[in-house]
């Protein structure tokens, strides 16, 4: 079987060789140094992917849909916030990076407040499990580690990368401080399933586009592919809801943050003493958690993943978005 082309192996060597570069410089340089880094790389990455930009800038004016940020005339204010988002970005590595090597006592400490933690006893007290529901805002690589340094069982369900060279990277960092890792798949499998009913803590995030296998619900008004893993877990075993996320203060310094269990009850079509439900049902739920996340990412717009491309999946007829 022929291997990927030339210019892909030749991008991937780049791409390599630059990670590398980097894990080394956070290791020898001061902290801030190493934040210079990540941010420097961050805008050149701005300036060398005119999809990033695109994506951002579609993706302000679909959120913010009717609002002032939305207009023609604030074309500059989007790209200020797309660009803070990938600098965000930056840091994020950075701070992932220093994770990697860095005693986890020390790594531990970048953060620096937390609230809401007491929402995970209190859940975990109905026995039936509880989900993390984690974004890509802030620092979401810290979440379930600081879960775990508080004596919570976590389970992260997280994708095999197309380049495993980063998979490779990733996952071992995030066992190294206890996360258990189950790779996903497109059904609920044998993993995710034992780790609730052993009454532990799973770990998804489902802010992405969904895909041609994600269910479609409303995202801030416009209709989006979505992850229905969350909706369909908490319908079908009851098991609570809880928002959760990183918020950076600052390189390298951030509050963590346990939102309450978000409502599911008053679902019509879903029947919470068998955990039946119908299609009607995990749309409600799914629009639920949507709402959950705008709220988040209106707190502070530029630590989310503005860059991806967040409804690129359209229901059958419409037209694309990018």
């Amino acid at each position: 079987m022929a291997g990927p082309p030339l210019r892909i192996r030749f991008r991937n060597v780049l791409v390599h060789g630059l990670t590398y570069a980097v894990l080394g410089l956070v290791r020898v340089l001061p902290e801030r140094a190493t934040y210079r880094v990540g941010q420097v790389l961050a805008l050149a990455a701005w300036g060398y992917l005119p999809s990033w930009r695109h994506n951002a800038d579609v993706n302000l004016r679909l959120f913010f849909r009717g609002e002032p940020l939305a207009s023609p005339d604030a074309r500059r204010e989007r790209s200020r916030i797309g660009r803070l988002s990938i600098i965000h970005l930056g840091w994020q590595v950075i701070e992932f990076a220093r994770m990697g090597f860095m005693p986890k006592e020390k790594a531990l400490e970048m953060v620096v407040e937390a609230e809401g933690l007491e929402h995970y006893r209190e859940a975990l007290a109905q026995g039936r499990g509880v989900i993390a529901l984690a974004m890509h805002y802030g620092n979401w690589e810290m979440s379930g580690a600081y879960l775990v340094a508080q004596s919570l069982p976590i389970y992260a369900v997280g994708k095999k990368l197309r380049d495993s060279f980063f998979t490779d990277l990733a996952f071992p960092r995030r066992a190294r401080y206890g996360i258990r890792n189950i790779f996903s798949d497109d059904k609920l499998n044998s993993a995710v399933l034992r780790t609730l009913h052993e009454n532990n803590v799973l770990g998804l995030l489902a802010d992405q586009n969904g895909g041609s296998t994600g269910t479609f619900a409303p995202f801030c008004g416009t209709t989006a592919s979505c992850v229905q893993g969350p909706a369909v877990l908490a319908l079908k075993y009851g098991s609570p809801l809880l928002l959760t996320y990183c918020k950076r203060l600052a390189p390298g310094r951030l509050r963590m943050v346990v939102k309450p269990p978000l409502n599911m009850s008053g679902i019509a079509g879903h029947d919470p003493q068998t955990g039946k439900f119908t299609p009607e049902a995990v749309v409600e739920a799914l629009t639920r958690i949507n709402t959950a996340y705008e709220a988040v990412i209106r707190e502070d717009p530029p630590q989310w993943l503005w860059g991806h491309a967040r409804w690129k999946t359209r229901p059958p007829g419409e037209a694309k978005l990018y």
